[in-house]
């Protein structure tokens, strides 16, 4: 059995749907979607319009969106147009790509998960991390448990 991220569903460009999409896997949008999308990775061909907010991790536009977007690492092909606001960790724009709207660069965790009303996962505190950011984290990590200890 696949997992959910494995999964995937593309949208003729024939197709329109009225409603919300969550998914916890992919989505490759070629028809028209009036609603919100909330996946892992989104991918809105050069023929897709999406009329709703989009919430995803990874997100790839080459189509048309009215409406905001959050995503963790958003890339605007060239025939993109976007109508809204965008708030992203990673963002790639390239020549031609088309915005109207703010661009917000969130440097923290971003809430993608609006729509299905999970909580996004909180880091373990116990991360691996290696060389110079395993010194500094422990270091760090060390000196917040002394700070609560001397409170």
């Amino acid at each position: 059995m696949t997992s959910p991220n494995e999964t995937f569903a593309v949208l003729a460009p024939n197709l329109v749907v009225s409603g919300n999409l969550v998914s916890e896997g992919n989505i490759h949008v070629d028809g028209t979607v009036e609603g919100d999308v909330q996946t892992v990775h989104l991918t809105i061909g050069s023929s897709g319009v999406v009329k709703g907010r989009v919430f995803g991790r990874e997100v790839k536009i080459s189509g048309r969106v009215i409406g905001s977007i959050t995503a963790c690492e958003l890339e605007l092909e060239e025939s993109a147009v976007i109508e809204g606001d965008i708030h992203y960790q990673s963002l790639s724009v390239a020549r031609g790509a088309r915005m109207n709207g703010n661009c917000q660069y969130s440097k923290g965790d971003l809430d993608i998960m609006v729509l299905s009303g999970k909580k996004p996962e909180k880091k373990a505190e116990d991360t691996l991390a290696f060389g110079d950011a395993a010194m500094e984290a422990n270091t760090t990590q060390k000196t917040a448990l002394k700070t609560k200890a001397s409170q």
